[in-house]
């Protein structure tokens, strides 16, 4: 199918980089649209945000023109992360070669599981992000506390789902709405918690989780693409204490 796909979020990673790390990988054409936080204020304002644009009110959203009328391509638009991934996983795909429907419901649901308990870690570790203080004690054991289940539970289930399918994805393979969820989520705990890296490797306790996250970071599209725009120096919230600078700075070791 032809694809006219368009990403519309906040100039940051959050919930838009798993969406955006399936278009890079998938090769297709796609534009980026970054919406200004004070620009998205004064549309709140002067009601400009409309269900039809903006579905739920909310960010991220897809614009996707791909179906012909006769009055030309008409356009689909569809909110809410979790959604615009299972979207992807089935138009991205070759006509016909589609797997989650050829998989055991089992498995399908356990898919759905790992990406919804990744970007539900993401969206809560990042809604502390509104205060100075969120990556010091106490808020900081608290966050951990959030992290460390995320990466223990995301690494058994990884295990099991790993009976059924690849769990991390050859270069051959096509990237999933499941592993770019649990990659962008561990891409944030890395830079929160720098620790972690050393449990993500082969000798540690969440290597399914860290070869997972490495296959997704290292394929072609996806690594060519972070480095020239910058990808990781970019913020992971809208708020001033969610840059990557004021994040690198809170965690850093204190002399």
């Amino acid at each position: 199918m032809d694809h006219d796909l368009r990403l519309v979020y906040f100039p940051v990673r959050a919930r838009g980089e798993p969406v955006l790390l399936l278009l890079v990988d998938s090769g297709v054409p796609f534009e980026l649209e970054e919406i200004p936080l004070v620009t998205w204020e004064q549309w709140k304002k002067t009601r400009q945000i409309t269900n039809d644009m903006f579905p739920y009110s909310a960010l991220p959203v897809l614009h996707a023109r791909h179906t012909m009328t006769e009055h030309g391509p008409k356009e689909f638009v569809l909110g809410e992360t979790s959604a615009i991934l299972t979207y992807l996983d089935e138009t991205l795909d070759p006509a016909g070669t589609a797997l989650a429907g050829k998989l055991p419901l089992e498995v399908r649901v356990r898919i759905q599981m790992v990406k919804e308990a990744a970007l539900f870690a993401m969206v809560r570790v990042l809604g502390m992000s509104g205060s100075s203080e969120w990556l010091a004690p106490p808020q900081r054991t608290t966050i951990w506390g959030v992290v460390n289940r995320f990466l223990t539970d995301t690494e058994n289930a990884l295990s099991e789902l790993e009976k059924s399918i690849r769990v991390v994805p050859f270069r051959t393979d096509r990237l999933t709405g499941m592993t770019a969820a649990a990659a962008t989520t561990i891409s944030l705990v890395t830079q929160l918690f720098p620790s972690t890296r050393g449990m993500l490797g082969n000798d540690g306790e969440y290597k399914r989780c860290g070869q997972l996250w490495t296959a997704v970071l290292e394929r072609p599209r996806i690594a060519s693409y972070w480095k020239e725009n910058k990808i990781e120096a970019k913020p992971w919230s809208i708020t001033e204490f969610g840059t990557a600078e004021w994040i690198a700075r809170a965690v850093a070791p204190k002399l």
